[in-house]
């Protein structure tokens, strides 16, 4: 029973940190491939971690809300499900876009893993990660 405590007590400050987003806005005279400055980065990556892979413990939520053009926000739901998904970060990106003012991307990059730490699978990791440049609408 100690080790359950403590195994479930690790994987509550993992996800403390599970979510993170950000849009940063910069002025460059590096192109990309076709000659255009880009106006924007995006990054978001979303974890979740579950309890022998059938009960979510927490999980990073899709930024969805904010006034600011550069956001580093963390999100987390506890107990709920797995909210880290690819789809959830593409909500992301598309905000992202609408709070820069273009829905013009490049070199859209998206991954998802997963992988069980402890040799008697009893924590699974959950890891999504979406990046894109933005361009000039």
């Amino acid at each position: 029973m100690k080790n359950l405590f403590a195994i479930v007590t690790m994987a509550l400050a993992l996800a403390g940190c599970s979510s993170y987003s950000e849009i940063a806005r910069w002025d460059s005279t590096v192109t990309t491939n076709d000659g255009e400055v880009p106006i924007a980065s995006f990054v978001t990556q979303n974890f979740s971690y579950q309890l022998f892979g059938l009960w979510t413990i927490g999980s990073g939520v899709p930024w969805t809300s904010g006034d600011e053009d550069i956001m580093d926000d963390y999100h987390v739901s506890w107990f709920s499900g797995d909210k880290a998904t690819l789809d959830g970060n593409l909500i992301s990106l598309n905000h992202a876009l609408d709070r820069v003012g273009s829905h013009r991307i490049a070199q859209l990059y998206a991954s998802e893993e997963e992988d069980w730490w402890w040799s008697l699978c009893v924590l699974r990791r959950h890891e999504v990660r979406t990046r894109c440049i933005i361009l000039k609408e």
